[in-house]
């Protein structure tokens, strides 16, 4: 039986009274003077090359201040997305991390990957000249099956076998012996279902840059401001890490998913 105090006691939670009265300060309640708005094109294939995209029709769009492509930034020396959690494969070797643009450049390797993105002076703009924007792709084989990924179409030239990495756990030569003095074994093929932290809140950013001071000033929903800052220092090469702050307001649920740096 629950006590009053201590561990089990039912506590009233002071937090929630500005959220459910529409009280609660999101990234996407914030806004800047003259503030313009971006709209990402995304791939419609699981995997495709990008033989070319023509954005002139985009960048002439109404209300478009500038439409970017993967190869922008690169001539711009902005950096990869870095892998959020390195391991060691079973022999010691280190994980296989393969380049990873914010803005695809060669090939688009998911549904949804960004390929460009549009700048408008409103959304509207921005959501219009994404529509402009062509591209000609070269549909590929996906890999989508985990039992016939190793024979599958290698989706990165540095990972062969489509494995980034061997990983095991526990004592092997322990567990080969209770499995060999067992007087029954039952083999069994579990599927671990696919994890997906489906939060209210979409992602969502908005960036400031002060010209006088050099500074930039980030709000994001993020779980982990600080991380999202060095990483956007040390790996994408947006700015210094002292020139850089990153402030995350209120966050409409993570569940996890929003420790980690995003395309957007």
């Amino acid at each position: 039986m629950a006590s009053e105090t201590g561990i089990g006691a039912s506590v009233k939670r002071k937090e929630d009274a500005r959220f459910i009265t529409g009280a609660g300060n999101y990234t996407d309640d914030i806004n800047a003077a003259g503030q313009t708005h971006a709209v990402f094109v995304r791939s419609p294939y699981a995997r495709a090359r990008i033989n070319g995209i023509d954005t002139a029709a985009a960048a002439a769009t109404d209300g478009v201040v500038a439409v970017f492509t993967g190869a922008d930034l690169a001539a711009d020396e902005i950096g990869d997305l870095p892998c959020g959690w390195l391991v060691k494969s079973k022999d010691g070797s280190d994980m296989v991390v393969p380049p990873h643009p914010p803005i695809a450049t060669e090939c688009v390797n998911y549904v949804g990957e960004p390929y460009a993105v549009v700048i408008g002076e409103t959304l509207e703009a921005a959501r219009n000249g994404a529509e402009a924007v062509d591209a000609d792709f070269e549909e590929l084989p996906a890999v989508v099956d985990l039992d016939t990924s190793e024979s599958a179409d290698q989706i990165h030239e540095s990972v062969p076998n489509n494995q980034a990495y061997d990983w095991e756990l526990g004592d092997k030569a322990a567990t080969d012996a209770a499995f060999d003095g067992a007087h029954h074994v039952a083999t069994v093929d579990i599927v671990n279902n696919r994890l997906i932290p489906n939060a209210i809140e979409p992602r969502a950013a908005l960036g400031e840059y002060d010209a006088a001071a050099g500074t930039y000033t980030l709000h994001t929903t993020s779980q982990n401001p600080h991380l999202e800052r060095l990483v956007l220092a040390a790996f994408v090469n947006v700015a210094p890490e002292a020139r850089l702050r990153v402030i995350s307001p209120d966050v409409g649920g993570g569940f996890g998913s929003k420790i980690f740096v995003y395309a957007e």
